[in-house]
Parts: C-alpha cells; sequence; structure tokens
C-alpha cells in the first residue's frame, strides 16, 4: 500500500509487518478516508476501461459492512482469549463505521458502471482472520512449520455468523447496483484439516442463502478453494437448482526456489510454465467437475520470473490462454502496484503487455466444441493422453484422461479439425517419422495435425 504514499508510514507495528490492526485512535480514520478519496478516482476506472478490464474485483473487510457493539470483538481461542491480539482485532472496526465507508462503495459502483465495468464484492477478511495474513487485515505469526506458520481464529461459531452478516449486508447493498457481478464470500482461508473443510463447508452454505435473502439467483455467489484441496468438494457441489449460480475463485502465483532465477539466460520461461503445469492439471479437473463456467482464477500475476520484455509478453500470453482453456477465465491482481510483475498499469505503460488483446482473443476463426472420445473399432479401447507426452490406445474405459476438445477451423476454404487434451491442455500431434504424440506448441498445431471435418 505505496501508492500514492506510504500508508503505513510512521505507523507502529505489532508484528514484522504493518496490517490495519496496528490503526487506532482518532488519527486512525483520517489515515483510512484520505488514502480512499486519493485512491478511488474516475480516471482510473476510464484507463481501466482502455486496458481491458471488464470486471473489477474489489477486496473489502467485514468491518466495512458489519461492527460490534460496546467492547466487543471477534472471538479469539486459547491462550489468545484475553491477550493483544484479542485487544488489536477490535481495531479493524473502530477505524470508521460501515456508514462512514458506504460513500466509497458508492463512487466506485458509480465510476464502473459509467465506463462499462462490472464489480466483484470480496470478502477479503472475516472476523478473526482466515489465514492470520495482513491481507485480512492482521498480521498474527508463529513459529510453527511452514504449512502452519499463519494463525487465524475465523474457525469459531460467533465468527462466523458475524462473517454471514456481513455477506448479508453486502448483497443488500449490492441488489439495487446494476453492475454488480456477484459476491465473494472469503478469500484464500487456511483451514486444510479435514474439521476445517467441513466448517468451510457449512459457512459457505450459510453465506450463499444468506445473499439470496436479496439476490436474484443469476447472480454469482463466488467461493475460494486452494488447487491442493479441490479434490475434497463432490460434483458440483453446491447445485444451481438449491443454491443459485455458485462460482469458484483460486489463486495461481509461482515463485523460484530461495536461491534460484527464471531468467531468459537460464531458460525461464519454461522453468516458470513448467511451475504452473500441476496447479493447472487441477484446475482443469475442478473446473470439469464444477462446471468450466463456474469456475475462475481470481488472482495471478507476472511475479516469479524475471524475463526480458518479449519473454514476460510470451509468458503472459501463454498463461492467460491456459487458464482460458482450463476454466472461466482470469482476473489480474492488480490494477496498480509500485512492482511492475504486480501492476497491471505498469505492465501496460513500461512493457507495452497489451491486455485488451490477450483477454479478448477468442482464437478468431478457431472453433471450440463439446468435449469428444476416440475409441478403436477393432480393440473397444480409448485414446489415451498420458503424463509423459506419449499418445496410447489401451485405455479400458473412458474418462477425464480420454477426453479431448475439438476445434474446428478453415484452411484455404477447407474445414480442419484439430484436437486438445482435456487434461493435459496439449495438442494431438505428428512426427515427421508417423508417431503420435501430445505438443505443447500452440503456434505450430494446423501444422502438425489436420483431419477432415468427415472424420
Amino acid at each position: 500500500m505505496r501508492h500514492p504514499y506510504n500508508f503505513f508510514q510512521p505507523v507502529r507495528r505489532s508484528a514484522r509487518r504493518a496490517a490495519l490492526w496496528d490503526l487506532k485512535g482518532p488519527e486512525a480514520k483520517q489515515r483510512m478516508m484520505s488514502w480512499l478519496d486519493a485512491t478511488i478516482l474516475e480516471n482510473h476506472f476510464a484507463e481501466m476501461k482502455t486496458m481491458g478490464v471488464e470486471v473489477l474485483r474489489v477486496p473489502c473487510g467485514y468491518w466495512n459492512w458489519v461492527t460490534y457493539a460496546h467492547d466487543d470483538g471477534p472471538e479469539v481461542s486459547g491462550v489468545y482469549a484475553t491477550g493483544p491480539i484479542r485487544d488489536r482485532l477490535k481495531n479493524l472496526h473502530r477505524i470508521a463505521s460501515p456508514r462512514e465507508y458506504r460513500q466509497y462503495f458508492d463512487k466506485i459502483f458509480d465510476f464502473a458502471e459509467r465506463h462499462g465495468i462490472q464489480i466483484l464484492l470480496d470478502l477479503h477478511a472475516v472476523p478473526g482472520s482466515q489465514n492470520g495474513e495482513i491481507h485480512s487485515g492482521v498480521c498474527i505469526e508463529s513459529n510453527e512449520d511452514e504449512h502452519h506458520r499463519h494463525l487465524g481464529f475465523f474457525q469459531c461459531q460467533a465468527n462466523l455468523r458475524m462473517a454471514v452478516n456481513a455477506v448479508r449486508e453486502m448483497a443488500r447493498y449490492g441488489r439495487s447496483k446494476r453492475n454488480l457481478f456477484g459476491i465473494q464470500v472469503i478469500s484464500e482461508p487456511h483451514l486444510h484439516t479435514d474439521e476445517g473443510h467441513a466448517y468451510l463447508q457449512s459457512y459457505y452454505q450459510q453465506a450463499i442463502l444468506a445473499a439470496r435473502e436479496f439476490l436474484d439467483s443469476s447472480v454469482p455467489i463466488v467461493l475460494f478453494e486452494w488447487t491442493y484441496e479441490m479434490l475434497k468438494w463432490d460434483d458440483d457441489a453446491f447445485p444451481e437448482s438449491t443454491y443459485g449460480r455458485v462460482c469458484w475463485d483460486t489463486h495461481l502465483y509461482h515463485f523460484p526456489a530461495p536461491g534460484e532465477k527464471w531468467t531468459s539466460e537460464n531458460n525461464g520461461l519454461e522453468q516458470a510454465k513448467q511451475a504452473y503445469s500441476w496447479d493447472l492439471q487441477q484446475l482443469r479437473q475442478f473446473a470439469r467437475a464444477q462446471g468450466r463456467d463456474r469456475v475462475f482464477v481470481g488472482e495471478f500475476s507476472l511475479a516469479g520470473p524475471s524475463l526480458k520484455a518479449s519473454e514476460t509478453k510470451d509468458f503472459a500470453a501463454w498463461l492467460v490462454e491456459q487458464m482460458d482453456f482450463a476454466c472461466g477465465g482470469s482476473m489480474l491482481w492488480s490494477y496498480d502496484n509500485r512492482i511492475t510483475a504486480w501492476s497491471l498499469q505498469r505492465q501496460w505503460q513500461e512493457l507495452g503487455l497489451n491486455w485488451r488483446s490477450l483477454w479478448a482473443e477468442s482464437d478468431g476463426a478457431f472453433l471450440e466444441g463439446p468435449m469428444v472420445g476416440f475409441r478403436a473399432a477393432a480393440f473397444g479401447t480409448w485414446l489415451r493422453a498420458t503424463e509423459k507426452g506419449a499418445v496410447e490406445a489401451d485405455a479400458p474405459e473412458h474418462s477425464w484422461w480420454e477426453e479431448w476438445v475439438p476445434y474446428t477451423y478453415r484452411v484455404q476454404g477447407r474445414q480442419k479439425l484439430a484436437l486438445r487434451s482435456a487434461a493435459f491442455g496439449t495438442w494431438l500431434s505428428v512426427t515427421r517419422e508417423g508417431e503420435v504424440v501430445q505438443s505443447n506448441d500452440r503456434s505450430a498445431w494446423e501444422e502438425k495435425l489436420h483431419f477432415e471435418q468427415t472424420l
């Protein structure tokens, strides 16, 4: 938060990193309101529209929508129940009241509507924090192992009820907004145990129903899951017949290991692509289970590789295309940032990266069809893509690994067909030696495999 000035300077920190809960006293409100006045400007929305933005995801905290009476605050557990953590959590809803924040949400919706942009209201911070991280308003650090190094106290019924109330108020407010895209009920929860998963499922169910008290069934209610937790959910986990339109958000970020760099000199582009491969596979499978147009990547960036401008553009084009193939689309984090790899604005200005072109690209004359499978008439086995890049025709049953996405196109007036693996996103190809393989090279797929449409 360093635009247009360093928000936290000279705020005294309670932990290694400053967070909103470090603001207190009369100065806190003045700092917050001045920040919002300086950062919510109509020219930002005009610029975003020029750059191709269609939906703006707006992170907010529960304190923007609901507050606590008297000296109450979020519940905390164990030895923290009477300590400084409990007291600092109260600072969040003491900065300003929901009524005082309302004018800024009005501005966001009004500016966005004037420039044809929809708004996704995202409950980025829930009572007690869902992850102990600064983007939930706090910085709760522990000395435990890496997987559990952040603590949050969202996992108790009192905090759940308050979060549901915040979702209800977001929906009550948003129902009158013509450019409301939807309501997201949480971001990046760290509830990785079986008990945590059951708790999250209960929260999702209650939050969806609370939002539906005010929002039509066609308005998306957005949930969140990490790629490594996606297999925990049943197919069509929240059916539209009961809950209305429910969508899923996930976030994809990858960085080199300590001491390593992904640079143009050491094949960094391919290293970055490989780092994303497992997550993209999980994303493709999850989107198949929940509905492809009901899953999207709500955050990604170009951080990680340290590439030349031309390769950075190639990386951006590859990543957007992969996410578009895997699910319903993607959202870049963020509009403005002091670091170019995280900033839509700076990438456009400094790298000449045309996001409008990437997002609007629909393959021109290439038409994507519904998934198909191919079965050998002589043996009754299915054509399958394997993890090692081979293509085999010995699969006894038809599952996701045997599904192919057809693309039709025209070459010199003749209609052709090419096939892409639903599981791996690779293209069915042939080598000069006549071997059938998978190809990663999207730019050459027309040259590698042509089928007559009458196949």
